[in-house]
């Protein structure tokens, strides 16, 4: 279930934007929002000022395609005169068939063009490139990749950007046999008593295997100089930015303004290192502080997984100047590997262990586990349970691996293990007697769905976002209540080993198809109005630290 909020600021009514009647003594704008009122030209727009229609000579102007004058009403192709209101309540443009056109989609590629130079993907990662297959997928949206490289923000084909994406999931292994996983034989082995798992080779994958696969992936998109971004992304497209690398440059996002047509969307998971400073590193906090400000100044519409992150990113954003951005708030679909039969592992029979998923670092609360599991060992000896560390590292995450793998109390006890594809971990859940996720601070918690899917126990900090996607599988404890989690743990061991499979919550649809329709029906409904006012040229992005 989706929540949408501003758009044509009515939260309810998706793509029925509310339009302001046009004021019939208003100037006649051009489709780039230039006034070209006689005798008072708006000096960005180079046209002629003249009383009526008439066509502008930059590419943000010319993109605009339909021509109107607000005061007269008549209509022309090929010039400007409509103002962003005018187009907005026009009807949407329609096919031979008579069918609405959807938009074209201009999709930022730079973390995806980034995959290789990780050994594998994270949660932001794999969001990234369930969207980007979605949308370049599709067949009946015009789809392009925008890319910064030493000559500029460029537009590369769609036929590029799949070449892309299947050698991608080539190299991050999403696809391999679980009986050719090298990790997924040493996490096995471990558990039953072997050697311990080499986390650190996970975690580095050295420079030359780095180069070796960024190699590969250029070879299978071929060279391109790539097309310049201001003419070359299609007239109305929607720009969508899902990996927020760009984010964190403004410079990187500044030919918006030169297109005034198109209409950026963003994806923001949290502002965790804004609101919870102690638990990020500092630079984190002013990469978020700067990704909030891009926002404010350039998004047309804003998505994000869960009302509660919604909440706190729109009040961020209400600090930069944006309290009424259109939001729509879904929760991400599960990979369709979670949903396929369920088999645990024969070589895992009869052992007892916990797993722990997720980015490596202070917020993710590790430690509370290690004291939990020193506990444990005291109170059950040689019957504790195991507990497998999934992740991969975060600010300060070798130190708390360190801490995690090097005490004497639970040396066989506690593996941490990296590079594990979406098959792998679902077959390590399939086995588990719980997941745990005692993190201090969460924007959404994907594990905790992945879990409650395959019919997994979950225990889980007592956290807004986890009391939102948690359904009856899931046990809240207060995240910095050790005995409760020790008691929590227990409990899970004297019960049954699994739980109902499919226990989501009401509020969360597992269907990629149903999550991706709310959320081209958001994209679609949006228009160029949505953005906010241009900011005068050569001004910055102003960050919340500034």
């Amino acid at each position: 279930m989706a929540e949408i909020a501003g758009v044509g600021g009515d939260a309810g009514a998706l793509g029925q934007a509310e339009i302001e009647p046009v004021d019939q003594d208003a100037a006649a704008r051009c489709g780039g929002g230039h006034a070209v009122s006689p005798g008072r030209p708006d000096p960005a727009h180079r046209g002629p000022a003249v009383d009526g229609a008439v066509p502008c000579r930059p590419i943000a102007c010319r993109m605009a395609g339909e021509v109107s004058r607000e005061t007269g009403g008549a209509t022309r192709r090929g010039g400007c005169g409509a103002s962003p209101a005018v187009r907005a309540a026009r009807p949407p443009r329609l096919s031979r068939t008579g069918r609405t056109m959807p938009s074209a989609i201009a999709y930022d590629v730079t973390r995806l063009f980034l995959g290789p130079l990780s050994r594998t993907p994270r949660g932001i990662d794999r969001v990234d490139h369930a969207f980007a297959r979605h949308f370049f997928d599709h067949p009946s949206r015009d789809c392009v990749g925008v890319l910064p490289t030493f000559w500029g923000m460029r537009v590369f084909s769609g036929d590029r950007v799949r070449a892309g994406l299947d050698r991608l999931e080539a190299l991050l292994a999403e696809n391999r046999r679980l009986d050719q996983d090298k990790v997924w034989a040493s996490l096995c082995t471990a558990l039953a008593g072997g050697p311990a798992v080499d986390w650190a080779a996970a975690w580095n994958p050295g420079l030359w295997r780095q180069t070796r696969r960024m190699g590969s992936l250029l070879a299978a998109t071929g060279f391109s100089f790539g097309r310049p971004v201001r003419r070359a992304v299609p007239p109305g497209a929607v720009y969508l930015n899902i990996g927020h690398t760009a984010l964190t440059v403004p410079l990187l996002l500044r030919w918006l303004d030169a297109r005034p047509d198109v209409r950026p969307v963003f994806m923001l998971h949290d502002v965790i290192p804004l609101t919870a400073t102690d638990l990020v590193e500092a630079e984190s906090t002013r990469h978020h502080a700067t990704m909030v400000a891009s926002t404010a100044r350039w998004a047309a519409g804003l998505l994000t997984t869960t009302t509660t992150a919604r909440d706190e990113i729109r009040a961020a954003l209400a600090e930069a100047g944006r309290p009424d951005l259109a939001t729509v708030a879904a929760a991400l679909p599960l990979a369709s590997v979670f949903g396929g039969p369920i088999a645990a592992e024969p070589r895992l029979a009869g052992i007892d262990y916990f797993v722990i998923c997720g980015a490596i670092e202070p917020r993710k609360n590790h430690d509370l586990l290690r004291e939990v599991w020193k506990r444990l060992v005291v109170r059950h000896g040689a019957a504790t349970p195991h507990l497998v560390v999934v992740g991969s590292p975060g600010w300060l995450g070798k130190s708390i691996v360190d801490r995690l793998t090097r005490a004497q109390a639970t040396t066989g006890l506690i593996h941490v293990v990296s590079g594990l594809s979406s098959a792998a971990l679902k077959r390590l859940l399939a086995g588990a007697r719980g997941l745990l996720m005692p993190s201090h601070a969460e924007g959404f918690g994907l594990p905790i769905l992945e879990a409650s899917e395959i019919g997994i126990p979950v225990i889980a900090s007592d956290i807004p976002a986890h009391r939102e996607i948690g359904g009856a599988n899931v046990v809240l404890i207060d995240p910095i209540d050790g005995p409760g989690w020790v008691a929590a743990i227990e409990a899970r061991l004297a019960a049954d080993r699994a739980a109902p499979r499919g226990t989501l919550p009401a509020a969360v649809d597992a269907d990629q198809a149903a999550y991706f329709r709310t959320i081209e029906a958001f994209l679609d409904g949006l228009t160029p109005n949505d953005r906010p006012p241009p900011q005068p040229r050569g001004r910055g992005a102003r960050t919340m630290l500034s």
